[in-house]
């Protein structure tokens, strides 16, 4: 089996609004905590203070992404506090306030589950995976499999992997490795193997 990461459609700007989107959780969090404060009389701060960390630890790494975490290491940690926050302030909110505030944060954390997902596939899985099965083209949900009979070709660069199919269309995909001309060529070799060992579907 051989992998390169690739570059997904979109990704970059998908990219650059991950520290949008903890800096609108954060304000959010903050928003229903102080209205769950409110709702309980101003009595109970014991359980409102760790919400309100989670909103500075929200809006420090939205403000700050690039500079301490450039390489999202800490995102999907990040991500899971979030959606804690949001399912437990919705728990605690039923009994407080009306059925719009805990209705809306229950659908925060799933919103926010959904982003941990994306967002870990788009940081750290996009990998093409070449395979005696087929290839493997990573997406935001879930890898594609292009089966070897629907290939002609493949040409791996160190720029960019085309895939040419029967019916004189192709794919091209930016290749996001620095990869060596011995691995290049492996993984060429392999590819052709492969397609001279299918018949192309008619």
């Amino acid at each position: 089996m051989y992998s390169i990461d690739i570059k997904i459609d979109g990704i970059e700007r998908r990219k650059r609004s991950t520290g949008v989107l903890h800096l609108a959780a954060g304000f959010f969090l903050l928003a229903k905590s102080l209205d769950y404060f409110k709702f309980s009389g101003y009595q109970q701060l014991g359980y409102v203070l760790p919400f309100f960390f989670v909103v500075f630890l929200c809006l420090v790494y939205g403000f700050m992404k690039r500079k301490i975490d450039a390489g999202s290491r800490y995102n999907h940690w990040v991500r899971t506090i979030e959606v804690l926050s949001f399912t437990v302030l919705g728990i605690l909110m039923i009994s407080k306030g009306r059925p719009i505030d805990y209705i809306i944060l229950f659908a925060w954390a799933i919103i926010c589950l959904f982003l941990m997902f994306t967002e870990r596939k788009m940081f750290h899985d996009a990998k093409m995976f070449f395979k005696k099965d087929g290839i493997f083209i990573p997406g935001y949900f879930y890898n594609k499999q292009v089966f070897w009979y629907n290939i002609k070709e493949i040409v791996a660069r160190q720029d960019f992997v085309t895939i040419f199919y029967p019916n004189n269309k192709f794919m091209q995909y930016e290749v996001m490795d620095e990869m060596n001309d011995t691995e290049l060529a492996e993984i060429n070799k392999f590819c052709k193997s492969q397609i001279d060992q299918k018949q192309p579907v008619e």
